[in-house]
């Protein structure tokens, strides 16, 4: 008994040393219609970074066509670290579906998780403007089974293509209960503990404090910028338990001829 409690407080110790040093990642969306090189550079930064691997909030492609999708296979295929993905509205335009994407990528469903290091990621998939319960209860029981305190984990992150709906942030394009929804999915954030919630989908950087979530979104990876908005990439630096972001920002390639 007594060897079992020592086994297990090493194990404990063991896994908080190993986490007790930052890393980070790096975030965009947004990267169709590319017509300034925004998102090659992006690749390029980050591949040749300490970041860990690039999270992308989904709308790589204009639709779900296969030139479309050459596209973004050409962009990609010199990047060496992980490239992990979230569905877009655009991703399920002109035919496509959350279960054609799924299988595209080779994922369990549009909405799935992984853990990486200390952080657990749930990918939300709410690309078609809304948070249906079925989706909200999936994100309550993946949090549920990947608590803080649990396996080393100290942060919780949320990934969605559209953000949440909140005092600042009225995103377009989606269903007319989307604020209830959206205090919903803020119910189940506060609830586990959740660090952060990351975002594409409006052509803009941006950063919120929703009741101490950090609400982050960033679109301008390449597709047409909102007014007074600026191309680029979030680094996400974790460390302890805790989140900081930093803006990276990407000049269009033309300015370089």
């Amino acid at each position: 008994m007594r060897r079992t409690i020592f086994l297990i407080a090493l194990l404990s110790a063991l896994l908080w040393a190993a986490n007790a040093f930052g890393w980070a990642f790096a975030v965009c969306g947004d990267s169709r219609d590319d017509k300034d090189g925004i998102f090659p550079q992006i690749l390029s930064a980050v591949d040749s970074s300490d970041m860990e691997f690039l999270l992308h909030t989904g709308d790589m492609v204009n639709k779900d066509a296969p030139g479309e999708w050459d596209l973004y296979r050409e962009a990609t295929a010199r990047f060496r670290k992980p490239l992990r993905v979230v569905i877009g509205n655009h991703e399920i335009y002109g035919g496509g579906t959350p279960e054609k994407f799924a299988e595209r990528f080779g994922l369990p469903g549009a909405s799935w998780s992984f853990t990486h290091k200390d952080a657990h990621f749930a990918i939300v998939d709410n690309a078609k403007g809304t948070f249906p319960d079925n989706t909200l209860a999936w994100l309550d029981r993946d949090l549920a089974a990947h608590p803080k305190g649990m396996g080393g984990i100290t942060t919780l992150i949320v990934a969605m293509h559209i953000p949440p709906s909140t005092e600042g942030i009225r995103p377009h394009g989606t269903r007319y209960d989307y604020e209830e929804r959206s205090a919903k999915l803020l119910a189940i954030l506060k609830r586990h503990g959740v660090d952060a919630v990351l975002s594409g989908h409006e052509h803009m950087q941006y950063v919120e404090d929703w009741e101490g979530v950090l609400v982050l979104i960033s679109g301008g990876a390449g597709a047409p910028l909102a007014p007074f908005q600026t191309y680029g990439y979030y680094r996400i630096d974790v460390e302890n338990g805790r989140v900081r972001e930093s803006f990276r920002r990407i000049n269009p390639a033309k300015k370089f001829r």
